[in-house]
């Protein structure tokens, strides 16, 4: 059995200093419960690209990542939280409310996170 400890980081201020840009786990590390650590340091580079083929400032890859990687850093961290409960009759519920859901409403409430579009 091997266990691995989750570390979870206080969002950063910025991703942007001087002529430098984080990207990926340097800039957003997650959790990895919605599997979007990867997925996110793509959208990273997609639109840290687009940033200097237009020859903008750094700053507009912060304004456009830190939103959106932030949100996603939050529903992830609660998303674990819910999946790791112990307790017998929160671990039932839980399960027995992910059973009674459709898979349509499932995937709708991960929208915000799928559909992205640089």
């Amino acid at each position: 059995m091997l266990r691995h400890d989750i570390e979870e980081l206080p969002p950063l201020q910025t991703f942007v200093a001087d002529r430098i840009a984080l990207l990926g786990d340097a800039a957003h590390a997650m959790t990895p419960t919605l599997g979007q650590g990867a997925c996110q340091a793509i959208e990273d580079a997609v639109v840290l690209a687009r940033v200097a083929e237009a020859g903008r400032d750094l700053a507009e890859y912060d304004r456009v990542r830190r939103p959106r990687t932030r949100m996603i850093t939050n529903r992830s961290a609660r998303l674990g939280t819910v999946l790791q409960f112990r307790a017998r009759p929160l671990a039932a519920a839980r399960d027995a409310l992910l059973r009674s859901s459709p898979s349509s409403v499932q995937l709708k409430s991960l929208a915000t996170v799928l559909d992205w579009a640089p």
